[in-house]
């Protein structure tokens, strides 16, 4: 019973993403609403909840896809401005995925229905 107990908050500490700060600057109009300003999580799967996404920064690999759950009842978005990566699209329930581009950069996006939220995907 005791080693279940310690392996709780080590499964918990694993689970967050890190702070930081992010310094990388976009590669050639990578563009977009701000979103850095974390050290990125290795992670394909953002959350769309109190008009903010989580984790904020990602990094994941080259063409890889990324899906996008909104946790609200009511619309969001992810729009990349700048990069050649289509957007969501706007909607309420459910996912939607995107494929990142083949080429590293740091690209940000936002969601354009509510102001300041903001994300950035991290390509590596």
């Amino acid at each position: 019973m005791r080693s279940r107990l310690m392996l709780f908050p080590l499964a918990a500490l694993l689970a967050c993403g890190g702070g930081g700060s992010d310094t990388t600057a976009p590669p050639g109009g990578g563009g977009g609403g701000g979103g850095g300003g974390t050290t990125p999580t290795v992670t394909t799967a953002v959350t769309m909840q109190g008009s903010a996404f989580a984790p904020r920064a990602i990094r994941v690999a080259p063409s890889a896809t990324v899906t996008w759950t909104n946790s609200d009842n009511f619309n969001h978005n992810a729009t990349f401005a700048g990069a050649a990566i289509g957007g969501t699209g706007n909607f309420a329930t459910g996912s939607q995925s995107l494929t990142m581009p083949a080429t590293a950069g740091t690209y940000n996006y936002s969601c354009s229905l509510h102001p300041g939220m903001t994300g950035s995907v991290q390509v590596q």
